[in-house]
Order: C-alpha cells, then sequence, then structure tokens
C-alpha cells in the first residue's frame, strides 16, 4: 500500500485536490482525517490546517491480486504469484503451478490469455495502457533462450549460404526478441509476414530479398502476403 498525507483549509477541499492531483475518483483510494484543524477566530488566532492521510494500492499489489483472483476461479493449485516492475514493464512469475502444462496450454495461449486479461484490468485501474508480461515457473525464460540459441545457428547459416529463413509463427514478444537480435548485425535484416496468428519473421541478409528457395516457399505453395511495416 501506498500512502501519502496532503494538508490543507478543510476536509473537502484537501480531498478534492488530492483527487485532481492525480486525476483519482472517489473509489480509487482510502482516506484517514489525521488532524481535523482549527479556524481562527475572527482571524485574531492562527488557524491549523487540515491534515488527510490518503492510502493507494501500489500498482504490483494490483496485478498479484487480480492474478490470483483468475488463478482462484480457474481453480488452479499455484505457490506463489510474485510481481517486479522494470524499465516501466510489470513481470509476474507464477510459481509451483502443479499443471504447468495445462496453464500454459498449446503455444502459451492460455497463458497469453490469462496476461491479456490481467493487463486490461490494470489497464483500466490505472486508466492508463500498462505492459505485463506474465510467465509460469520460468517457462518462458526457458523458451526465450532456447530462441536466442536457435537464432545463432540460423544467423550464421543465412550468411553462410546466402539464403533467406522463415521462422515458424510466433508472437509478438518473440517475434520482437528475433528483431532486436538481428538489429545487433548490420550485415543482416528482419521481415515481417503474414496477418494475425499467422506472422512469421525471415531472417537475410542486408540489403537481399528473401530467394525463392526460402524455407517457408519451398514448404508452402502459397505464402503470406509481406507487411508493408518491416517490424512488427
Amino acid at each position: 500500500m501506498k500512502t501519502i498525507e496532503r494538508e490543507g483549509k478543510s476536509t473537502s477541499a484537501v480531498i478534492s485536490g488530492f483527487m485532481k492531483e492525480f486525476n483519482l475518483q472517489l473509489e480509487d483510494f482510502k482516506f484517514e482525517v489525521v488532524d481535523e484543524g482549527k479556524r481562527s477566530l475572527f482571524g485574531l488566532l492562527t488557524s491549523k490546517p487540515t491534515i488527510i492521510k490518503f492510502i493507494m494500492s501500489d500498482i504490483c499489489d494490483s496485478i498479484r491480486s487480480y492474478t490470483k483472483g483468475v488463478l482462484d476461479q480457474m481453480s488452479i493449485d499455484y505457490e506463489n504469484v510474485k510481481v517486479s516492475e522494470k524499465d516501466n514493464t510489470f513481470s509476474v512469475e507464477i510459481e509451483g503451478v502443479k499443471e504447468a502444462g495445462f496453464l500454459i496450454g498449446k503455444e502459451a495461449r492460455i497463458l497469453d490469455a490469462i496476461q491479456h486479461l490481467v493487463n486490461q484490468m490494470i489497464n483500466k485501474q490505472e486508466r492508463k495502457s500498462m505492459h505485463l508480461e506474465m510467465d509460469i515457473d520460468g517457462y518462458r525464460e526457458r523458451k526465450n533462450q532456447q530462441l536466442i540459441e536457435k537464432l545463432k545457428v540460423v544467423a550464421e547459416r543465412v550468411m553462410k549460404t546466402g539464403r533467406s529463413y522463415t521462422f515458424e509463427p510466433m508472437n509478438a514478444t518473440r517475434r520482437k526478441i528475433i528483431h532486436q537480435f538481428v538489429e545487433k548485425d548490420s550485415k543482416l535484416q528482419t521481415m515481417t509476414i503474414g496477418r494475425g496468428e499467422s506472422k512469421r519473421v525471415i531472417i537475410s541478409q542486408a540489403g537481399k530479398k528473401p530467394s525463392q528457395n526460402d524455407q517457408y516457399n519451398r514448404n508452402n505453395r502459397r505464402p503470406p502476403r509481406p507487411q508493408n511495416n518491416k517490424k512488427a
């Protein structure tokens, strides 16, 4: 919980000023009158300001509460939910899940759905867009590390053969990892093709269009149409 004290001429004035300062509604916080203050008598005595302590939920606490609520509704058995913040990104780690495979789902679709739901909840509470990443017992971290190791092999192969390589469909987070990895090498470039859940990333030599012998083109008759934006 986060506490903030403010003072003013009256209780209503202090509360009104606090709401305007943080753009809040009454339901967004709790408050406690620390000192009701005293008014001066005909201006002869010094007045004493009203002091109010405001109590606001910490964002990490709210995310943790929302996540636990969803898991409890799903009757998921877990040990703990940890929430941390770095560079305006909130990381949620669900620990000790007995049926992790079920909660993760095929291609992490259930985990992604829970992440999206909690993200929408906190966005509504804070009245602004927040970025949240959810993981279960380090699942995403392991998958991301596996992707990076694969990227190293693919990058070397593309540079050696001159042939482009197309990855399987991926979500936005994993596509971002590929783009950021390739950005570090000026000899390589990336391009996103497809739409929605079918989006794929192609890696090719810089300044060179993907060849007709590209892995995707060899295995599929109709490749997705490239999008105008190269990175997505």
